[in-house]
Order: structure tokens, then sequence, then C-alpha cells
């Protein structure tokens, strides 16, 4: 009867380290893919600086022909 309580605690420490290892594993999962989607944003947001300039440049082209 003494090894119920020992099983029992033996279990838990399985199941605690299971359920650590799963978050661990999910954490490094998250964190490569918002590094991935961090360096996605980053070059998207340089696209984007460099079509303001574009529609900047534009504009003063238009506003120096006189076509508004």
């Amino acid at each position: 009867m003494e090894w119920i309580p020992i099983g029992a605690w033996l279990a838990a420490v399985v199941v605690a380290i299971v359920v650590l290892g799963f978050c661990a594993y999910e954490l490094a999962w998250k964190a490569r893919r918002l590094r991935r989607d961090v360096t996605q944003l980053q070059s998207l947001n340089g696209q984007l600086v460099e079509l303001q300039s574009g529609i900047a440049a534009a504009q003063e082209r238009i506003a120096a022909t006189g076509l508004r």
C-alpha cells in the first residue's frame, strides 16, 4: 500500500515534465515564428517607405506641371 502515494507522485512528476516540455516547445516555436514575422514586416515596411517616396515624387512632378 505504500507504493500508491509514491506511484501517484511519480505520475504527477512525469505529467509535470511532459507539460513543461510541451510549453517550452510551444514558446520556442512561437518565438521563431514571431522573429520570422518581424523580418517580413520590416521588409514590407521598407517597401512601403519606397512607395511613399515614389508617391511624393509623383505629387511634386504633378504640382510642377500645374495639373491639379
